[in-house]
């Protein structure tokens, strides 16, 4: 929840009065780390019923100095509400935020935010695989981070994805390229009792799925988990739905073509491939086209990758025999 400007305030910003890139640079640099830090001490865990400051410093075992001044920022960017000396989350954080997930999702975050002090290198030479790379978060404590992330990104947007993903015949067979935590090939099971699924991932990724299959026990006879690195390996085949979800971002052009060759080899016709992901050239607000941009830049700086034109993956999937491919945008 970004500070919001009133109407002067925009206009001088528009014009140059205020200094916009100095806000865009120092102060979404101090929010976040704001935000970080909340979840690092498990701030918004404790809000989830109102406290007193005294009872804040008790729980989160940290200086009533330190805690005042970050409570005043969060309080102005719209996370935490005060009423008399108690503090409490507001209402968009009870129904937006990964309340539970968060604490377990900032390491990621800073690793992130530290890596991007290499952003100069990125754009001068262009490393393959970029100045990060999928290795950093293949195992440890930073690859769970990254596997909760995932999972939270997920639960945002997966009932609508089902709900709206039409096919032309009903699929028995699905395979999730990089499914992590499980949670498509979970609901595309449940609308369909005749479907099979297949979560393909690292290991690491496996094990947030078998974290999903835990709660869904009816579902165990027919979620399969393979360890597969896609992009060096082979895929399994006989496949009639393939769901890709976050994952071409991450890819470069050219991997991303050798993987819709192998999709092309996994699946039995007729078979649809569904993408879940941001592309550039999506008609839409400043906002959600500022959005994609920035999941693009931040894909490009950890693994080479970007947000790509729609066009540009409709002739890749047509490329390997994959036509009628059509946008669909999410509300979400």
């Amino acid at each position: 929840m970004p500070l919001k400007p009133n109407f002067i305030e925009r206009f001088l910003i528009n014009r140059g009065v205020i200094p916009g890139p100095l806000l865009d640079v120092g102060m979404s640099m101090f929010q976040s780390s704001a935000l970080l830090t909340a979840g690092e001490i498990q701030l918004f865990n404790h809000l989830k019923s109102p406290l007193t400051l005294e009872e804040i410093v008790e729980k989160t075992k940290c200086s009533h100095q330190g805690l005042q001044i970050l409570i005043e920022c969060l309080i102005h960017l719209g996370y935490i509400n005060q009423k008399d000396n108690q503090y409490s989350l507001s209402k968009a954080m009870k129904g937006s935020f990964p309340i539970e997930l968060f604490p377990a999702m900032v390491p990621f975050f800073k690793f992130q935010i530290q890596r991007s002090e290499d952003s100069h290198i990125a754009v001068r030479e262009n490393p393959p695989g970029g100045i990060v790379g999928w290795e950093s978060v293949k195992s440890g404590e930073l690859g769970q981070s990254y596997q909760t992330t995932m999972r939270w990104l997920a639960t945002n947007t997966v009932d609508e994805v089902v709900s709206i993903l039409k096919f032309y015949t009903t699929p028995t067979k699905m395979l999730d390229i990089g499914g992590s935590h499980g949670l498509y090939c979970v609901n595309f099971c449940k609308k369909y009792p005749g479907l099979s699924a297949t979560v393909l991932d690292w290991e690491i990724g496996l094990e947030n799925a078998r974290q999903t299959l835990q709660q869904e026990k009816e579902l165990v006879n027919r979620i399969d988990l393979f360890q597969c690195d896609f992009v060096e390996e082979d895929l399994p085949k006989g496949y009639d739905f393939v769901f890709l979800g976050n994952i071409i971002h991450g890819l470069s052009e050219r991997d991303n073509q050798k993987l819709f060759k192998k999709i092309a080899k996994s699946t039995v016709k007729p078979a649809t491939i569904a993408i879940l992901d941001q592309f550039t050239n999506v008609k839409g607000s400043s906002f959600v086209k500022g959005v994609a941009s920035l999941v693009g830049w931040n894909l490009f700086l950890f693994a080479g990758g970007k947000a790509y034109y729609f066009n540009a993956v409709k002739n890749w999937l047509e490329k390997y025999g994959f036509s009628s491919a059509k946008l669909t945008h999410l509300r979400r």
